[in-house]
């Protein structure tokens, strides 16, 4: 009787370590901030695997959706458990390890939340640097407001590339999503949404910058900031 019992438990513990998960080797996982995650994916092939480790806060979660913020809240992170794992409290520093799958229905996979290590240092990270000069020739792009950007992307052709400058307000960033607005008061209308290729200098809210950016028309308006004055 008792051996059955033994036996009993020893299979419970087995399926129940197979049911949710085993402990990642964590040798496996290359340290990154998420907004340089955010870089490798928007280059990474489709059908790519990485697995990356990132220092986070801890924002919410709905059964097995979990979302990450960067330790400055300006890149998020939406992951997927393929386990049943105890949340942090809100807020909370956290290790995350995670597998990224270019293309896939649910592109982040969360394997592990280590509690232990709240510090970027505590990984090893090296964050990708701010180039001192951006190399682009200033004077091949011409001057125009928000207003007028929006006015040429309505006519603009497939394949059509522009090269614009245009003075503006900084107003939000998401990853490698920046939003800019007009300078001109109740024009907030008139929004320059840029992608980045690469790390810029920390803005603002409402900070005045000139920003240097590449338009190419294709099934939507391609924009990509080349270069800031801040």
């Amino acid at each position: 009787m008792k051996k059955t019992i033994v036996g009993f438990a020893v299979c419970f513990f087995v399926l129940t370590i197979s049911a949710f998960g085993q402990a990642v080797n964590r040798t496996q996982y290359r340290a990154i901030d998420p907004f340089d995650y955010k870089l490798d994916d928007d280059r990474a092939v489709r059908g790519a695997m990485r697995r990356f480790k990132s220092v986070v806060q801890f924002v919410s979660n709905h059964d097995s959706d979990f979302l990450f913020s960067s330790l400055d809240t300006l890149t998020s992170l939406q992951l997927k458990t393929g386990s049943r794992m105890n949340p942090p409290a809100a807020g909370q520093i956290v290790t995350i390890y995670y597998t990224a799958l270019k293309g896939a229905h649910d592109p982040l996979v969360l394997d592990e939340i280590d509690s232990g290590n709240t510090t970027e240092a505590g990984i090893g990270l090296v964050k990708s640097a701010i180039p001192s000069s951006s190399g682009i020739r200033k004077s091949d792009y011409r001057e125009v407001d928000p207003f007028g950007y929006v006015m040429e992307e309505a006519h603009a052709e497939m394949g059509d590339v522009r090269k614009y400058k245009s003075t503006v307000l900084f107003s939000t960033q998401d990853g490698i999503n920046f939003h800019f607005v007009s300078l001109e008061e109740g024009a907030s209308w008139a929004e320059l949404h840029v992608k980045v290729t690469r790390r810029f200098p920390p803005l603002r809210q409402n900070q005045r910058v000139t920003i240097y950016y590449t338009a190419t028309m294709g099934i939507t308006d391609l924009v990509i900031m080349d270069d800031i004055e801040l």
